[in-house]
């Protein structure tokens, strides 16, 4: 390997983990979820949990059906009584703050999240 090479490398690895921590990097592709898997996902009966984790105000002024209000700054409190491997979905406005959450949860244990990004992603009627 250049010289030149092993000298940037470990800065390269550095950043690349920052941009991932700080959402900047998306998440893996296996982890999102799109609004037909969740419209299926609501029509079948199975046990999930929708979060929005947006603000009160945002979440009053229209949010997807079934979703409860926590806060991502919040996270994962109010989540004490959830079952480490119970499937999660986050939402938020635009998808940077469910990749936060999402990021949270994961550090917090719990193994079946999934992001549906931004609820301009919903095609639904809202609540």
């Amino acid at each position: 390997m250049n010289q030149n090479l092993k000298k940037f490398l470990p800065y390269a690895v550095a950043l690349v983990v920052v941009l991932f921590v700080s959402g900047i990097l998306p998440l893996s592709a296996s982890s999102r979820i799109s609004y037909d898997e969740l419209s299926e996902l609501m029509e079948s009966g199975e046990d999930y949990i929708l979060l929005d984790v947006r603000t009160s105000g945002e979440f009053q002024s229209g949010h997807i059906p079934t979703a409860q209000l926590i806060p991502y700054d919040r996270l994962p409190s109010g989540m004490e009584n959830v079952e480490k491997d119970a499937l999660i979905i986050v939402y938020c406005r635009s998808g940077n703050r469910s990749s936060t959450a999402y990021k949270t949860l994961e550090k917090a244990g719990f193994t079946n999240l999934r992001d549906f990004g931004g609820i301009s992603g919903w095609k639904g009627k809202l609540e």
